[in-house]
């Protein structure tokens, strides 16, 4: 039996969900290099009915240098004040030796915050006030547990192709080294976005 493609697997995860995936592609034109055609590849699911909660899939091959080529998470809006990209990863031992990391990164003023993340980019002070919340602390803590690869970002990738996002500014739940395709694992990011995003409206 044929391998599914994981366009399938996100197609039936959806129908077994009772969700709808928007999946678009777009082919790159041949070259005198290339033999074989390759796709840039955008799918889109919402949590829910609401659709304040999307879980994203893209892939691009060429992708510009410094983008990742491939990466899947969850996305939910934020309010427009908030401009600044920033990345918000877990702290490694090795962080505690790199001088480099730690000139570039920033802190919030929280010492148990602080002591688990590693947060890349401007900070603003819209962002500042945002990521200083406690109960907003502990449910990014909380997200990035789930696996070591995780990041939680803020307006670092484009996703303009979901209509809802479009134009937004954004937080977001990633896998920065490929596309989620578990089902147990989608739906504990999606939970643990929705409890980020209700923690979010209730500050």
């Amino acid at each position: 039996m044929e391998d599914k493609s994981s366009e399938d697997i996100i197609r039936e995860f959806a129908r077994l969900t009772n969700r709808e995936a928007e999946i678009k592609e777009i082919k790159y034109n041949l070259t005198g290099f290339r033999t074989f055609p390759k796709y840039k590849k955008f799918v889109y699911m919402p949590y829910d009915s609401s659709r304040n909660n999307f879980f994203v899939w893209q892939s691009d091959p060429h992708a510009r240098i410094g983008y990742p080529t491939i990466f899947s998470g969850a996305f939910i809006p934020l309010s427009s004040r908030i401009k600044s990209k920033l990345n918000i990863r877990n702290r490694y031992l090795l962080d505690k030796f790199n001088f480099s990391a730690k000139s570039k990164s920033n802190k919030i003023g929280s010492e148990y915050f602080d002591s688990k993340t590693v947060i890349n980019g401007n900070i603003d002070s819209a962002e500042r006030r945002l990521l200083s919340q406690p109960r907003v602390q502990d449910s990014i803590i909380k997200a990035l547990g789930l696996a070591k690869y995780m990041t939680i970002s803020i307006n670092e990738y484009n996703v303009d192709f979901v209509p809802e996002l479009k134009g937004s500014s954004y937080l977001s739940i990633i896998n920065p080294q490929g596309w989620e395709l578990e089902r147990d694992s989608i739906e504990e990011i999606l939970r643990r976005m929705e409890k980020i995003r209700k923690t979010i409206l209730n500050e």
